[in-house]
């Protein structure tokens, strides 16, 4: 067994998928914990609100001490750290490793959300739109899983809204795969009862060298966007050779780019041997797999510090960047205030951060550039534009020394400062967009 239970434990709660996901991982491995059952929606432990103060929710995982928080990190982390103990859960080929990364993505942050509308909505009509995008998902799963991809959704929903999601008559592939994991011991095993979901459900309101040439190698992408130049960056500092194919952002999308990224239909796109990764965090983790001999590397070699660089990685992603770009999409100055103050406090805790995990060196990656550096470096040019715009300082040296000092490093970097867009280009670009918010049109 991969060690006792007072090396591992998991804050959990028994109805979430996402806490259920991690049993079953660390079943499969033969990984020995200790379960801490945690209140979902209230009374949360101060051992939780210690060790996930950022978002103050399950699941977390906690090994030697050190607490591992949301659960596609924790998945990958418990792959790697027991990577010689059971099955991978991971492929061993890049490309599918990013296939699987985006396909989990994608039924985390937009499948289950909306299949759980079905039991959220107050009305038939929106429990009728709720289901037709749900089967939109569905059927993309399918197509995916015809095409040899396995995934795993959560089934509960069906009992309480009497509609049958995962139909043998519409989606066969994903009925009789589903049959198949249900069928595994551990799973049997472990997969709360449907009726105590139901009624949970029901209580609660869910609030290589160089890479070669570049007919190998392409990426669509748009100028103003900072998803784009992060991947720059990374192919540049590992010296990969690329075409770059410019995309219009807002409208008249390409037939070669709703090709390669039918789901979500955005930039950037990495296409590789005529294959094509989507989702910017998925292609920089993929960039750093393929060529991995080539140039610095760009995630930490330690399983638990990728894992802490892909959870600020997400942070930043997810939560930072979209509240400061409140700041200029705001109509009102108490919503503008609101949005500096959310920003500042997200700043506040990557200060905190860095001040805990990377103070002796240059870069949250050590002595280079690394795979953090290139997630909140991409933003650095979008920042001064904000700033520039709203005549706010955000990464003010005076509240956030170390990440002001980081900043001037990134920007110095002789790559950095070839790719990154002209502040007043930005600007620019941003009052385009502020005309579209500003007429109610969605942007995102």
């Amino acid at each position: 067994m991969a060690g006792s239970g007072d090396e591992v434990k998991l804050l959990g709660a028994w109805p979430t998928p996402y806490v259920l996901r991690l049993k079953i991982a660390l079943e499969l491995k033969g990984v020995s914990y200790e379960y801490l059952e945690q209140q979902l929606l209230e009374n949360k432990s101060e051992l939780l609100l210690k060790s996930n103060p950022v978002y103050k929710q399950v699941p977390v995982l906690i090994h030697k001490n050190r607490p591992i928080c949301e659960s596609a990190i924790i998945l990958q982390y418990i792959d790697e750290v027991w990577a010689g103990t059971g099955p991978s859960l991971l492929p061993s080929d890049p490309y599918d490793r990013a296939i699987a990364r985006f396909w989990a993505g994608y039924i985390d942050d937009k499948w289950f959300p909306v299949s759980r509308e079905i039991i959220k909505a107050k009305t038939e009509k929106e429990k009728a739109e709720a289901v037709e995008q749900s089967f939109a998902g569905l059927t993309l799963l399918e197509e995916a899983y015809e095409k040899s991809y396995k995934e795993k959704p959560f089934f509960a929903i069906e009992k309480i809204s009497d509609i049958k999601l995962i139909d043998g008559a519409k989606f066969p592939l994903l009925a009789e795969w589903a049959e198949r994991f249900y069928s595994v011991a551990i799973v049997k095993e472990l997969i709360p009862e449907v009726d105590k979901l139901v009624e949970f459900a029901k209580g609660n309101n869910f609030p290589y060298n160089m890479a070669g040439s570049g007919d190998e190698v392409k990426l669509l992408g748009a100028w103003p966007t900072p998803y784009v130049l992060r991947l720059k960056i990374a192919l540049e500092l590992k010296g990969v050779s690329y075409e770059y194919l410019e995309q219009q952002l807002l409208e008249n999308k390409s037939e070669l780019l709703l090709k390669s990224n039918p789901v979500y239909k955005q930039v950037p796109v990495l296409i590789h041997k005529n294959r094509p990764i989507c989702e910017s965090a998925i292609i920089l983790q993929y960039i750093d797999e393929v060529w991995a001999g080539t140039g610095p590397s760009l995630l930490p070699s330690d399983p638990y510090d990728r894992a802490i660089a892909r959870f600020w990685a997400g942070y930043i992603d997810d939560k930072w960047f979209p509240v400061s770009r409140e700041i200029i999409k705001a109509k009102t100055e108490k919503k503008k205030a609101e949005a500096v103050e959310q920003s500042f406090a997200g700043l506040t805790l990557l200060e905190e951060a860095y001040e805990k995990s990377y103070k002796e060196k240059p870069f949250f990656g050590g002595d280079n550039v690394g795979y953090l550096d290139i997630v909140l470096g991409s933003f650095l040019g979008w920042v001064k534009a904000i700033e520039k715009i709203s005549d706010i300082k955000l990464i003010d040296g005076a509240k956030f020394p170390l990440l002001a000092e980081w900043a001037e490093r990134f920007y110095s970097v002789a790559i950095v400062k070839e790719l990154i867009p002209e502040v007043d280009k930005l600007v620019e670009f941003a009052k385009v967009l502020q005309a579209i918010w500003n007429a109610n049109t969605s942007i995102n």
